[in-house]
């Protein structure tokens, strides 16, 4: 059974409100609060909760024995910031070559053949 902390933590690490994530499991947000309550998770139905878990699944955590992980669907957010990362570094390749041109055997050898 889930527990209202992994509930609770699951929503915290999608970075979702209780309202948005009652609208995906299509429950109230007085209902929600009661499901990540330690002391009035018992007195939701347990298919309510189910509920709950499964639209958290659906937005992309899993549910371990002791916790939850996210399962790698990421927010259109992280989506972005990734993204430009990407585009960052492959800047900072492309310019390699610009600021180190090749080298040529007379730059790396001397007169006599032996390296400069």
């Amino acid at each position: 059974m889930v527990t209202a902390e992994q509930i609770k933590a699951a929503r915290v690490l999608l970075r979702l409100d209780q309202a948005e994530v009652a609208r995906r499991a299509n429950v109230s947000i007085a209902t929600l609060r009661r499901v990540e309550s330690p002391d009035s998770i018992r007195q939701v139905a347990p298919p309510t909760v189910q509920q709950v878990r499964a639209a958290l699944e659906r937005s992309g955590v899993e549910f371990l024995r002791r916790g939850v992980v996210q399962t790698g669907d990421y927010g259109p957010d992280e989506v972005a910031q990734r993204l430009a990362a990407i585009q960052r570094a492959v800047a900072a390749i492309q310019a390699i070559p610009a600021e180190n041109p090749d080298f040529s055997e007379d730059d790396l050898y001397d007169e006599n053949g032996l390296p400069a």
